[in-house]
C-alpha cells in the first residue's frame, strides 16, 4: 500500500514536471505581435471602381441622355463589347418599407436607363440592373458602371 502511494505520488510529481513546460497553444503562439500591411500595400490600396455615369433622379433627373448616351460611345470606342451595370442604391438602414419603396422606384429608374442603353445598340445580354445596399442615405441616384 505504501509502494502504491509512492508509485502515484512520484507518477503526480512526474505529471507536474512534464506539464510545467506546457503553455496553452492560441494566436500569440504562432504570431506574437499583430502584423499590419506594409507601406509599399497601402500604397497600392485598390478601391471600388468608380461608375461611367452617375444620374440623380431628384429633379425628375435632368437632361440625363446625353450624358448616357456619350459614355456608351467612348465606351465603345475603347472596347467594342463592352457591358454596363446599371445599379440603384437602396438605404439599408430605412425602414423595410422605406427600402421597399426606394427598390420599386429604383428599379423604375435602372430600367428607364436600361432602356436607353439598348436605344444606343447595347444588347440586353450585356446590360444588368441591380440594387445595392446602402448604410447611409443615398440620393435617389443610377450608377452606371462599364466591364
Amino acid at each position: 500500500m505504501v509502494m502504491t502511494r509512492c508509485r502515484a505520488a512520484a507518477a503526480a510529481l512526474l505529471l507536474l514536471v512534464a506539464l510545467s513546460g506546457c503553455r496553452l497553444v492560441d494566436q500569440r503562439t504562432f504570431e506574437r505581435a499583430p502584423v499590419g500591411p506594409s507601406p509599399t500595400a497601402q500604397a497600392q490600396a485598390i478601391l471600388p471602381p468608380l461608375p461611367l455615369v452617375t444620374i440623380n433622379f431628384a429633379n425628375g433627373g435632368g437632361d440625363w441622355r446625353a450624358q448616357v448616351d456619350a459614355a456608351v460611345l467612348q465606351a465603345q470606342a475603347r472596347k467594342a463589347d463592352v457591358a454596363f451595370d446599371v445599379v440603384v442604391p437602396i438605404p439599408t438602414s430605412a425602414s423595410r418599407k422605406a427600402q421597399d419603396d426606394a427598390a420599386q422606384t429604383g428599379q423604375s429608374w435602372a430600367q428607364t436607363v436600361a432602356d436607353a442603353l439598348q436605344q444606343d445598340g447595347i444588347p440586353a445580354a450585356r446590360i444588368t440592373l441591380s440594387l445595392r445596399g446602402d448604410a447611409g442615405a443615398p440620393p435617389p441616384e443610377v450608377l452606371l458602371y462599364v466591364r
